[in-house]
């Protein structure tokens, strides 16, 4: 049960994201891309055109820390991968690209929920 309200929450996470992003000038190239590495969530241009590998996690409560301390070194690393591959699989692309990393907090029931957009981050090898 408890796997499937997850799914439900990143699912809507990710549509929020998505047209949060959309509204700023990005433009989405792929939605939930998978293989043998892992899932990009949102692969898109950003405003200037750069591609954008973007990482979403949504939070419903702070049970489990902040939403930003769960994507870690393995993570990143296994987002590289899959942009990689993808880039391998999607010549057209420039080999440069960029991660963000995309909060969704929903804490409060009848507020809006609060969207926090991390630029460039970091991936160390």
């Amino acid at each position: 049960m408890d796997t499937l309200r997850n799914k439900k929450t990143g699912n809507w996470g990710e549509t929020l994201v998505l047209e949060h992003l959309q509204a700023r000038g990005y433009q989405l190239v792929l939605r939930n891309y998978h293989c043998n590495h892992g899932e990009v969530d949102l692969i898109m241009l950003d405003e200037s055109g750069l591609l954008t590998c973007v990482e979403v996690k949504t939070r419903r409560s702070q049970k489990f820390g902040p939403a930003e301390n769960s994507v870690g070194k393995k993570k990143l690393q296994s987002l590289s991968k899959a942009m990689n591959t993808f880039l391998f699989e999607h010549p057209e692309y420039p080999a440069f690209w960029n991660l963000d990393l995309v909060i969704v907090e929903d804490f409060t029931v009848g507020k809006a929920p609060e969207i926090i957009l991390f630029r460039s981050v970091k991936i160390d090898d």
